[in-house]
């Protein structure tokens, strides 16, 4: 069996039953690394006390560009390794933090896999959940639409949702992070907006002024979240 685990967002403890039950009997373990030189992963940090100390641990370089060439080239040649490992009788894990469901390369190997050999997949709690948890900040509610937007896309699309929708999620701010602050405040949704970076990790921090917050404060996992029915 190959399994995709979800192991959430930075906190050990909360990383669900079923993941560390799944992490305690899997034969190789596939650990994610955003370098080639990189020994380091977040997704291995969060688990390390979970794995088997009988377990394989393979660390894997998935390229964190737009070179669909080299994208789709690394992540062949991993399909076809787990491949090769679960039909020798292996069971097979692969760990990504939040849930795997939600903007994860992991989607990009079960798009591979699912016909190629058996799949489980292990739900972890998603950042925007644990933010909105974390500091009592609602997501939605009665009969509004939860969007779930990347900030990748162009900024007038953004602003688009923004204007007719009152409960929205922004993902991968990090690049336009400037642009899309900018667009928040032209909105008025200063006191509506909670930002914020490395959730539930020991860096840690919540913004909720939108007006002094700059590209430069922030990390690479930071999420906005908007809910114009929920002053803060």
């Amino acid at each position: 069996m190959f399994y995709g685990i979800g192991v959430g967002i930075g906190d050990s403890l909360a990383v669900t039953k079923k993941a560390i039950d799944v992490l305690g009997m899997v034969d190789i373990l596939y650990v994610p690394t955003a370098k080639k030189t990189d020994d380091f992963s977040t997704a291995h940090n969060i688990v390390k006390d979970y794995i088997n100390e009988k377990t394989m641990v393979k660390r894997r370089h998935f390229p964190m560009n737009y070179n669909s060439e080299e994208l789709q080239k690394a992540w062949n040649e991993i399909s076809s390794e787990i491949i090769g490992d679960v039909s020798r009788g292996k069971n097979v894990g692969f760990i990504t933090i939040g849930d795997p469901m939600v903007y994860s390369t992991y989607i990009y190997l079960l798009r591979i896999l699912k016909d190629k050999i058996k799949v489980t997949t292990i739900p972890g709690i998603a950042s925007f959940l644990d933010i909105a948890s974390n500091n009592n900040f609602p997501l939605v509610e009665g009969e509004d639409p939860l969007i779930i937007l990347p900030a990748t896309m162009d900024i007038k699309s953004i602003r688009n949702y923004v204007k007719n929708e009152n409960s929205i999620v922004l993902m991968k701010v990090y690049n336009n992070f400037d642009e899309i602050v900018k667009m928040l405040v032209e909105e008025k949704l200063e006191n509506f907006s909670i930002i914020v970076s490395n959730s539930s990790k020991e860096e840690e921090v919540i913004y909720k002024n939108l007006k002094d917050i700059k590209k430069s404060d922030v990390s690479y996992f930071t999420t906005i979240l908007i809910n114009k029915k929920w002053e803060l």
